[in-house]
């Protein structure tokens, strides 16, 4: 056989082959496609209200995070996700899971545990690494006795890795779904640079990243969503309800044996009739220009730069979802799976083997110019069946980058399309080098699994996996735990294959950072060419701010503007009802209330040695400070409209009807921001407190 002759049966099977699975693909589309025009469920094809975001009440939500030797990013992340997060802060906590043979993460916790009091350091009872799994595992024992211990009841817990941007509004939407689904998935967007030919090949590796996850979050996700088919988990910016974690009974959540145990156990709650709903809902928002941009309530994350690190990755990712998670015979199971679930397993299957094709193919495809070149016989004869079959694949492939091209261009804007699918045409590099790193993950995970079958031990590198000596517990508690953990440790095949980590600087952080502008808007309060006209008109030279101009000139209220300062500073605003409910006379009545008038506050209560004050749109920052330094205070602000703070004042001395919750505060068990919320939303539902309490799991 001339090596023409070979090559010409190898491209018929790859023509074969590349058809099938182009025209498999093209049927998944086109189902996805009657799916979303005659299904049911549109509610995630909509724009999220921030109006029912904002007037849910807000119950108490749980985050998780599992660190190992992440000392050098694990405090700028809790910074950040704290001091943006738009939900009350007395309203959920952070938990981080840590080791005892890691005192580095554990003291960079501990530190932000001493700044917030909503973050905790959840040390696990045997040395790490473990897997990811049975770190989060031990952190939900732990957060179970948390609630026994101060009488409160979450909602849900958020996963989320130590290198996430986390959005804004994540926790209000979970807050607001979580009550309608039992699990969530909230969209994973790699971080990428404004893409430019200076940049190209330093970031190349991660952009691959950028343009698989825009194409599967942004496309393929949905299609699955609106199929009913199986929507598997990211890893990271997911959430459980408690009706699920529940369900679990003592059994771990997470199976401590997969390497994806976040595929893993999307699978197992498919499988019992628990679909994971896929979040991809946006809201817009005001760009430093003006402009309104539709931003995705998403998760941003750090990618691995280089091939090596792209390639670690990848193995494990391949090698825990097609090698150990699922297999044929979850296609053809006997439990009621619709045929789009079955359909969706089977396409998870098949591409641990098509991403091995694109790599042939590009053999096939260089002998193919060589022949041109040499003026060697034609490859195919034109007007032959695999002729056409070979037009059928190249305009598959074409429609194919045209998807994917839609799905950047929604992520990321047009230039990320340019250097994505353009650059060169046909056979664009990014898309190259992304086949390149998948062929080589592939064949390292076949490789794992066959080392593993024939007894032999992965030995783990410097700085990936790292020895695991079980650490002796300290009680009988930690003892119980600890024989759980070992007996999940021993059905283990494989250990936790741990991708390294930085954060972002404070320039990167700030373009996701959500301002005045952008919350006004979003609430439909004023447009984008009013903000515009009111930036270019507002007296900056005598230091007026952009509230006091739209306020004097009628295009927004007080109420408004700080309703909108509370999210943007999340502040707590006090609403007009709960104002002459509260208790603050032992505490207010220590002042002149003609200096209080004056200054334009209005202290509430001592909380912990820290003073909560109520102020005004008006309250000069000096008046403030002034007030903090004579008294020698430690304050904290809240927000108050001028004309009802003037009427607390007057009511100083005076007999009136309070908040039940006050009783609770005043004995410990909820905190003043606490008693705000069940007031306000008590009176807004028409609800008595105490069913508040419940509702939002603050049980006490």
């Amino acid at each position: 056989m001339t090596i023409q002759e070979f090559f010409r049966i190898f491209g018929c099977i790859m023509i074969v082959i590349y058809l099938f699975f182009g025209l498999d693909d093209l049927i998944w589309y086109i189902w996805s496609i009657l799916s979303v025009h005659f299904g049911k469920d549109r509610e995630g094809r909509l724009e999220l209200s921030f109006e029912e975001l904002r007037d849910t009440p807000p119950k108490m939500l749980a985050v998780c995070i599992a660190a190992w030797h992440e000392d050098n990013v694990i405090l700028d992340v809790i910074t950040n996700f704290l001091n943006t997060t738009d939900y009350p802060k007395s309203m959920y906590h952070l938990f981080i899971g840590v080791y005892p043979n890691d005192p580095s993460t554990i003291e960079a916790v501990e530190e932000a545990g001493r700044r917030y009091p909503n973050v905790h350091a959840v040390i696990n009872c045997i040395d790490g690494p473990t897997t990811k799994a049975q770190n989060i595992n031990h952190v939900i024992r732990e957060i179970k006795k948390f609630e026994a211990a101060n009488g409160i009841r979450f909602a849900s817990l958020t996963v989320h890795d130590s290198e996430d941007a986390i959005h804004t509004y994540e926790l209000l939407t979970t807050n607001y779904l979580i009550d309608k689904h039992d699990a969530l998935q909230f969209p994973v967007f790699p971080i990428l640079e404004m893409p430019t030919f200076r940049n190209f090949f330093k970031q190349l590796t991660t952009a691959t990243y950028a343009d698989e996850f825009a194409e599967n979050h942004f496309t393929i996700l949905v299609q699955r969503r609106d199929m009913g088919a199986f929507v598997p988990c990211a890893g990271t910016g997911f959430a459980l309800s408690r009706r699920v974690l529940e369900s679990f009974g003592d059994e771990p959540a997470l199976p401590s044996e997969s390497l994806t145990e976040d595929y893993l156990l999307s699978l197992n709650l498919y499988k019992k009739g628990v679909s994971l709903y896929y979040v991809l809902n946006k809201l817009p928002r005001v760009l430093p220009n003006g402009k309104i941009k539709i931003d995705f309530i998403t998760t941003r994350s750090l990618f691995p730069s280089t091939f090596k690190a792209a390639v670690r990755q990848k193995t494990r990712w391949t090698y825990g979802i097609t090698m150990q998670s699922i297999g044929i015979r979850d296609i053809f199971t006997k439990e009621k799976i619709s045929l789009a679930g079955r359909y969706s397993f089977y396409k998870d299957i098949k591409s641990k083997f098509l991403n091995l094709l694109p790599i042939l193919g590009y053999i096939l495809a260089i002998y193919v110019i060589i022949a041109a070149i040499l003026h060697l016989d034609p490859f195919y004869t034109k007007g032959s069946v695999i002729y056409y079959m070979s037009v059928i694949v190249f305009i598959i492939m074409c429609l194919r980058q045209i998807t994917r091209g839609y799905a950047l261009y929604s992520v990321y804007g047009l230039r990320s399309v340019f250097f994505g699918c353009l650059l060169p045409p046909l056979f664009p590099i990014r898309l190259l080098y992304g086949n390149i790193i998948n062929f080589a993950a592939v064949v390292r995970a076949f490789m794992m699994q066959i080392g593993l079958r024939h007894g032999k031990k992965n030995e783990p590198k410097k700085g990936e996996d790292q020895n695991e000596d079980q650490k002796e517990g300290q009680g009988e508690d930690q003892r119980e735990d600890q024989k759980e953990d070992h007996k999940n440790e021993k059905k283990k095949t494989a250990k936790w294959a741990k991708t390294d980590h930085d954060f972002l600087s404070r320039d990167q952080l700030r373009q996701y950072r959500r301002m005045l502008g952008d919350v006004l808007i979003v609430q439909k309060l004023i447009t984008a060419a009013q903000f515009r006209d009111a930036l270019n008109k507002v007296d900056k030279e005598h230091g007026q701010q952009i509230g006091t101009y739209l306020i004097e000139n009628g295009i927004i209220t007080e109420e408004q503007m700080l309703r909108a300062l509370g999210h943007v500073k999340h502040i707590q605003f006090i609403p007009d009802e709960i104002v002459e409910k509260l208790d603050y006379d032992e505490t207010a009545g220590k002042y002149d209330p003609d200096m209080l008038r004056e200054k334009k506050l209005l202290p509430l209560t001592d909380e912990h040695g820290t003073m909560i004050i109520a102020v005004c749109n008006d309250t000069s920052d000096k008046d403030l400070k002034d007030f903090e330094e004579s008294n020698h205070l430690q304050i904290k602000r809240m927000y108050m409209m001028e004309e009802y703070m003037m009427n607390a004042i007057s009511l100083l001395g005076k007999k009136r009807d309070q908040l039940e919750s006050l009783a609770l505060y005043h004995k410990g068990c909820l905190s003043y921001e606490q008693v705000i919320l069940v007031g306000k939303f008590a009176s807004m539902k028409k609800v008595p407190e105490k069913s508040m309490r419940e509702m939002m799991g603050i049980m006490k």
